[in-house]
Order: structure tokens, then sequence, then C-alpha cells
């Protein structure tokens, strides 16, 4: 594992470095030695002198200048720490040999060469502003050491990069590291990678992959590798004392059980003593090494993980890539592959293939990322390739116009062929519909209308921007149009108004939303009958696939005269939306809307298309009057959020920004206990992620517990918990666990499973394959390869098994539907009886249900005290208590925040880790996905089109002529 960490600041790196030597000694009295282009730069080369290399770290360079001044404390340099898997130490070390640490080290160096060439940069003054500007040099001092601070076999080196580089302009520089801190995960998964094509070579076979490209020895047992990891052991004892669990708690343990590095008097008395109790342990790695050098000597490995071939063989590229298409059953159309790649050499079809995946991966839940993303992806897949074939191959994608360059702001990002294409095909759906749809109410008369029947049906009186979305929803020319409303506009009030004179014009409306909890309130709130949209377009998938004109004649009959209301639009990605206007103008709507705040959360998958259609020009109506707070600092905090001015949000919370460092999730659960049983009713618990709403909703239930308010009856149950991975994952065995369970939804013809639940028995990665052991006991194997790349339908679901104690009295919510019974996916329900047979709940909307002991329901339940953030959306209470932590690095966003301080109508409090650091976090991270079409710098000219069209009259005409370049994204900048 690769772990970043500064050094001592310059003040004090004298005393440190000359009091035990860490670094310069090298356990053994030996010198390390320099790399870099900055070191070479500064005549610093081959072995390191202790007290040049403390000046280096002072800043003061052997040319006489110096780094820093006296006025500002010059940190030190960046200790990069690459430690080799323990079973590789084991080999190395106790086994003897030593071509493992030589392959680790040319590993390491290779990646330092890497980060050297893309990670090292500076600031300095461009054209009167200071710029954060690439050097491509780095000046590092290289250390081997062989022990831990126990004295046990742990191979590893300390890279320490100083704070110096030389700028474009020739002066040398305070280094920027923030690149090398970012990139650390990716930095140890390219020396993993390359390390294992070395390994494989040696004869040695890798398995047992953990995160982050690392990967152990296969012939090195867990209780072996144990048996040397005191040290960690140390460490975990203390980390489960601690309430912090943590990357930064896991620091602190580090340093809490650190004791002083003895040094090593006799070597050779150190390796004889990790032999014998290698040996007290029944482990010889003697044995493992000799069987690695008859597998190569007889050129047989386990070569690239398929199992065993004859390197021979696979060292042809046709066999190489004959071998990888089957086992990842690809296509031979698939367009991120080349249609021939026998005259690659293995590490660059490798390559090929990882990169695809990274892509496929990547391109499911975002429209465009970064090249580091896709490295990092790719490595991840552990295919054997190496850093640098995976960059030749994102090279030559980017050449032939498969991945397409970021222009502008957006020049580190990449996106794909197809999400631009996904993307535009958004836009024409909407040009295509523009001026089809006559007024239903003309315009001079919506609002009067509207305003008179609000007023006397529901004593009212529309604010300005409702009605202006009134009288878009009634009058307007266009098909496709969207109503921009902030959080708690009253977009939901205006409906129900707006829902009566469609009734009244003969109009048929139909509601949509992404969640079924969604779906509830829009019917219960406006009165409009409403579905999900999956359900929605499950229905009419038929027409989407190009069904015969006799079918979509009936089709047109059956949602003639209506108008779809899409609620909470932010919340749905490209592939849905394109699928919803395509049905628009299929169906031929008398409208389609789609209603939502384009600030707030957005769709877990890949794409922003409401806020895409916005920017692009499509017809629309503004709200911006909050309606929904009731009192002024609250209402005041959720308009600074919206405007992202965090800092000032915070401020108007004031006093109700509590900081509880690592207990924030308990003492926002204490705080909640605290309440009466009725004003819990009607505070709602929000957290900002899975992790800190398991902690609040178990924390809750202690305490009720606690307090006799839950019954005496209680039920373990085994629940199914969805895992969070992509359809490229499942590809791969990597993903599958014992213990786990696999749901098939439809037939799998070629690997003979029906649908139904299969329990995973094993994984064999080596082979790709798959153990499962369907509810009659029947064993099968299972090819993940095999699953189409890319499919929009999912197959199969992967769920973990986990054990949850339940009570009488205990909140819950629906992880499953149940349509029959009423039992909704995010639904909450009331636990209200438990015997040693069944459990009684009492659904959201007053129905109650008896479960018997083996109902499946059961297994679809969770805790619902707290509700994270995309739970929360488009919800309402009248007071909240929110948990929200700055090292939560994706979910300390802008959105999340937004979300979270504008649930509420009377008050929130906030608890929080640390205030400073959670502002600061928000702050740097909007959160807010971005789009092909803004990537590529095509969204204006979309923008203009779309403006222009609106400002011209708008007489019946046919269908316009769709603007070709909207609709050939292949023509594009390629």
């Amino acid at each position: 594992m690769l772990s970043v960490a500064n050094v001592r600041t310059a003040g004090g790196a004298a005393n440190y470095f000359a009091a035990d030597n860490y670094y310069t000694r090298a356990d053994a009295d030996r010198s390390g030695e320099w790399l870099g282009k900055g070191a070479d730069r500064l005549g610093l080369r081959g072995p390191i002198e202790a007290k040049q290399f403390e000046a280096v770290l002072k800043g003061l360079l052997p040319d006489g200048s110096r780094v820093g001044s006296d006025n500002r404390v010059h940190r030190a340099g960046t200790d990069l720490t690459f430690s080799m898997p323990k079973s590789w130490s084991i080999l190395a070390l106790v086994g003897g040999d030593k071509r493992i640490l030589d392959a680790y080290a040319v590993a390491v160096r290779e990646t330092l060469a890497w980060a050297e060439k893309n990670l090292a940069q500076t600031r300095m003054e461009v054209r009167g502003k200071e710029r954060v500007v690439t050097t491509g040099n780095l000046v590092v001092g290289l250390f081997q050491h062989d022990t831990n601070r126990n004295q046990e076999p742990n191979a590893h080196f300390h890279a320490v990069v100083a704070n110096v580089t030389q700028s474009p302009d020739g002066k040398w520089r305070a280094l920027r590291n923030d690149k090398l801190w970012e990139h650390n995960t990716l930095l140890n998964a390219m020396t993993m990678a390359r390390f294992r094509l070395a390994v494989e070579t040696l004869g040695y076979e890798v398995g047992e992959y953990g995160r982050h490209g690392n990967f152990e020895a296969v012939g090195v047992p867990k209780a072996i590798r144990d048996a040397f990891s005191s040290r960690r052991a140390e460490i975990l004892d203390r980390l489960a004392t601690m309430e912090g669990k943590g990357l930064a708690a896991r620091n602190v343990a580090n340093l809490m059980t650190r004791a002083e590095k003895g040094r090593i008097v006799d070597r050779d008395a150190l390796a004889r003593q990790w032999g014998e109790a290698a040996a007290k342990l029944g482990f010889d790695p003697a044995q493992v090494i000799a069987r690695a050098n008859a597998r190569a000597a007889q050129d047989i490995g386990n070569v690239a993980g398929f199992g065993q071939v004859a390197v021979r063989l696979v060292r042809q590229g046709s066999a190489l890539a004959a071998a990888l298409a089957t086992r990842l059953g690809l296509k031979d159309s698939d367009p991120l592959l080349p249609a021939r790649m026998g005259n690659r050499t293995p590490e660059q079809i490798a390559a090929v293939h990882a990169v695809a995946s990274a892509i496929r991966h990547l391109g499911e839940r975002e429209a465009a990322f970064t090249r580091a993303d896709i490295f990092r992806a790719a490595l991840s897949f552990a295919l054997p390739t190496s850093i640098i074939e995976i960059e030749n191959r994102v090279d030559q994608l980017l050449r032939q116009g498969h991945l397409l360059k970021g222009k502008g702001a957006d020049r580190d990002l990449v996106t794909t062929r197809d999400a631009l294409g996904l993307e535009q095909r958004i836009i024409a759906a909407v040009e295509s519909g523009r001026g089809l749809a006559p007024a239903i109410v003309p315009t001079d008369v919506a609002g009067e209308r509207l305003q008179a029947l609000s007023q006397l049906k529901y004593g009212m009186t529309l604010n300005p921007g409702q009605e202006g979305a009134g009288r878009l929803l009634l009058a307007s020319h266009n098909r496709i149009v969207a109503i921009q409303g902030v959080a708690g506009a009253g977009k939901s009030t205006v409906l129900k108004p707006v829902a009566d004179v469609l009734r009244e014009e003969g109009r048929a409306v139909l509601g949509l939303a992404v969640q079924n909890t969604l779906v509830q309130m829009l019917e219960r709130e406006t009165g409009i009958p409403s579905m999900t949209v999956s359900r929605f377009l499950r229905q009419h998938r038929d027409l989407l696939e190009g069904a015969d004109p006799s079918r979509l004649a009936e089709a047109k009959a059956a949602m003639r005269g209506t108008v779809v209301l899409l609620d909470e639009a932010s919340m749905v990605g490209n592939a849905d939306k394109e699928k919803l206007v395509r049905l628009a103008n299929l169906l031929e709507l008398d409208r389609f809307a789609s209603i939502g705040d384009r600030k707030q959360l957005g769709a877990v998958d890949a794409g922003k298309p409401f806020d895409v259609m916005q920017q692009a020009g499509v017809e629309t109506a503004i709200m911006n009057v909050n309606l929904r707070a009731r009192e002024k600092a609250l209402r005041d905090a959720q308009y600074a959020a919206q405007g992202g001015h965090i800092d000032e949000a915070l401020r108007h919370l004031g006093g109700h920004v509590v900081e509880a460092g690592n207990g924030a999730a308990v003492e926002a659960a204490a705080a909640w206990l605290s309440l009466s049983p009725a004003e819990r009713e009607t505070t709602s618990i929000y957290a900002s992620g899975r992790a800190l709403r398991g902690e609040v909703n178990e924390a809750v239930q202690t305490g009720l517990k606690a307090n006799g308010e839950l019954g005496s009856g209680s039920m373990r149950l085994e629940t199914l918990s969805r895992v969070n991975v992509t359809r490229e994952e499942l590809r791969y065995a990597r993903s599958y666990a014992a213990g786990m369970v696999i749901e098939v939804d439809r037939r799998q013809r070629a690997q003979g499973l029906r649908p139904g639940r299969y329990h995973v028995v094993e994984t064999d990665m080596a082979r790709e394959r798959v153990s499962l052991e369907n509810e009659r006991g029947r064993r099968f194997e299972f090819r993940p390869g095999q699953l189409r790349p890319q499919g929009e339908q999912d197959l199969l679901r992967l769920f973990e098994v986990r054990a949850l104690y339940i009570h009488a009295g205990d909140r819950i919510r629906w992880t499953e539907t149940d349509h029959k019974r009423g039992l909704l996916n995010a639904d909450q329900a009331r636990i209200t009886a438990i015997d040693g047979k069944s459990v009684t709940v009492k659904t959201s909307l007053g129905a109650q249900h008896t479960l018997g002991r083996d109902d499946p329901m059961l297994e679809r339940l969770d805790l619902a005290y707290a509700l994270n953030a995309h739970m929360a959306q488009g919800l309402t209470s009248d007071r909240g208590i929110a948990v929200m932590d700055s090292r939560e690095r994706n979910l300390a966003n802008q959105q999340t925040f937004l979300v979270t301080v504008t649930r509420l109508r009377d008050g929130l409090t906030l608890f929080v880790d640390n205030a400073g650091k959670l502002e600061a976090a928000i702050e740097r991270n909007p959160g807010m996905k971005r789009s092909a079409l803004e990537t590529v710098d095509l969204l204006r000219d979309a923008a203009a089109r779309g403006r222009a069209k609106d400002r011209a009259p708008a007489p019946a005409r046919d269908p316009p002529e769709l603007d070709r370049s909207l609709t050939k994204p292949f023509e594009i900048g390629i």
C-alpha cells in the first residue's frame, strides 16, 4: 500500500534526521539514492549524503539558491511510502528471493517517473496572475527498508519528495504537492500492476486481490501473513478502542502505537530468526519459490490470470486476444475494441480491454471524467498490463475520436462519442417538438383562469413565478418544456389548479417520479395519478425498440390529449431522459414538462439532462421564491445555500451548527431522542451518506431500547443490501464474494441460469468463474464476463447479507416493492408487534400487514430513523437534525448541503465533525455532474438556436427539419 505524509517542517528537520538518521541509514547503514530530473539538474546523483539531504529538505540547494524565506515556514517534503504486500515480503526476505525486491524497486521507480511527468506542479505568476503550472521535475530521495518497527519482514520504499521544483522560467520554487496526495491510490495501483507482470514472469501466481491494486502471493496463507504482522495487529487493536474508524483515526492509531525503530545490529541473525519462526508455523517459503522456478523454467504460468496456459502460446498476440475475448464475452462490433489485435503485445491487448472496461464503468455514472479516472479504473480490473500501455491506449482512443477532449475550463476532462450523441438526441427531441403543441388555454386568459380557480377552490393566490409556470403548461406552443424552481418554491402547489384546468379542457394528466415515495407524495399533494419513470418506460419499451405502425397508432390513441409531468427532474439521467423525450414525440403528447431544481441532487446514472436542456434553450418557467421556510434565519440560510454561499449559510444557522468530532452521528441521535414523542414526529434526521445514516439508525435504536420505548418482542433478520457496483463491474469475478446473493431477473440461456435467487459459494478469479448454488442446492458455474457489455437492462442484481435486529416500535423503510400489498421501495412503516412467528407493520398510509417469518419482504427492509440526501430530496418536514462529515470527500458537496438545508420549514440543527473543514470541503466540491456537451463546449450554440426559435413567432407548421449537427455527433471535431 502507498501512504502519503508530510515530512517534518524545515525548522525541525535537521534535528530529526540527525537524531535517528531514519531515512539515510536505511536499516543497515545503506544510503539512499537520488532520483528525478530536478535532482539531476541540481547535480544530485548517486548515493545520498545525510547533510546534503537535510539541506535540500530545508530548501537550501547545491547551487546556492534558496526556496522559501525566513518569513514563511518551509515544508520540508512529502514522504511517499510504497509497501509491498506481506506475502511478497515473506518470500523475498524470509525465503531469500531477492528478485522480488528488485521487481518491486523497478515498479516503484517507474511510478515515480510517471508522477514526475504528470503530477509535479508549482505556483508562479503568469501574465500578472498566480497560476498552477506543470514543471515535470522532482527531487526525490529513495530509500529501501526491510523491516517494520517490530523488526518483522516488511519490504518498503520511502520516496521522500523534497519541496522544490524548477519552474518553466528556470527558477526553483516550492512544489505544489496536491496531486501527489490526490492520486496516491492511482500511484499504488500502477506500481502493483508493473510488479505483477514481473512476478508472473518469475513463475509466481497472484491472487487474493485487495483495494487499489494490491494482491498477495498464492502459496502464502493468511495465517502466516498474520503471524508476521504484529505491527498491523497493534494498530487494529488500538483502532478498535477509538470512536472514529476512518483514515484519520487509523493514522492516529498508528502514531499512538509507534515504538522507536531500533537499529538492526545483526541482519543475518534477524533473517535466521524469521526462518525459525516460519518453520515453527509449518511454513517453508522455499517450496513456494521452487514451484515458481519450475513454472518459469517450463514456460508454464498463470499468465494474465487466465488459468494455466503455455507462455509461448499466449505470447502470440492472437492467442491472447482470443483468450480475452472468450473470457470477457466481448463482441467484434464493440466500438471500444479494434477490429484486429493480432499485432499487439499481450500487455497492449490487456490494456485495450482494461481501458474499454474502465470507460464503460465510468460512463454508467458520469458523462465526463478525467484521464486519471480512466487510469485508476482500468488498473482496478487487474488485467495484466501497465500504466504505460493503458496511457497509450487512451491516447489512441482520443486520436480515433472514440474519446473527446474537453475544452476550456474542462480541458482536464474527456467524454465519449456515445455520451455526446445521447445528449444531442435529447436536445434534438426538444427541438423537434418545438411549435407542435397548440395552446391548451389561450395565453391571454391562462393566468387569469388559474388565479380564479386557485382562489375559489384552494383559497390561495399564486405568486408571479407560480402563475408563470402554470401559463407555460397551459399555453405554450412547445411540446417539451421545463419548470425550474428552487427548493420550497411551491411547485406542487401550482400543479393542483393546473391539473384541474387540464381536466376541464378534456386532457388527461399523468405524473412521473424516480422513486415510489415521490410518486406517492405527488399523488397525495396534487391528486394527479402517477407512476415511476421506470414503470412508464417499461410500458412503452416496444415503441422505443421500433414497434410496428399498428402498435404505435394504438399507443398514440391511448395517450391522445395527455399531459405528462416529470417531478424532481434533476434526478433523471441521460439514458432515461432521452427515452422520455423520444416517447413524448412518438406519442405526440400535448405536453411533456420536466419540473425540478437543477441545483439539487442529480441522477445516480450519467448526465444532468434537466440542466442541459435549460442551458440549450428549452422553454422554461422560473420559480425563485422560497415559500417553505417560515423562520427567517433558516430562510436566509436556504437562500445562501441556493446561491452557493456556504459560509453565509452556516453563519445564518449560527449556534445550530454543532461541532462533535467523530461523535457527530451519536450526538445527532441523542438530540433527537431528547425530544418529546410529538416533537420527534415532526423532526426528521438527515445524514449525508450511507455510513452516517447507519450510525445514526443504530444509535437511535439503541437509545430507544435503553429508554424502554421499544417493545419486548424482537427478531433477528438477515436482510439483503444492494451492492453498489456498475454493470461493467458485474462482469468481473472479483466483484463477487462467498455469501453474497444474486437475483437473476431474466433467463441466461448461455449460462443455464433461470430467473430466481442464487447464493455465491466461491469465486475463481484466475479462471473468471463464480460458483453459484440455487435454492434447491444445485450448483452452477457462472461466467460473469459473458454478461453483455453496457446492457441497459440489469439482468442480475448483487446483494450482501446483513444481520438486522428489529423491535416492536421500530421505524423501518422498504428496500424493495410489493405492489400487491402496497409495500413500496423507500416508503416507511412502523413495526407494531413481533411474536415468534410474524411481524406486524403499519404503513405510511395506515394499512396494517402481518408478515410471516419467511415473508420475502422481511429481507427487504432497513431502519428509517435517518435518511440520506438522495432519500430526502423532495421531502419536507417542520424541523430537522442533520449530520455531515468533512472527511466524506464525495458527499461533502454543495448539492448535498443544499438538499439537507432546504428540507425544513422551521429549523435545522446541523451536527458536524469540524465546521471550518466542512465549509472548506463543500466550497471545493459543487457536486454537480458534468455533461458531454459542456465538456466539448457545444452547449452555447445549441442555446443560441433554442432562444432564437422561442423569440420567433410560432405559427402552426409542419414538423421542423432537424438540425443535423444535433444528430451526427461523430462529425464534430474528430
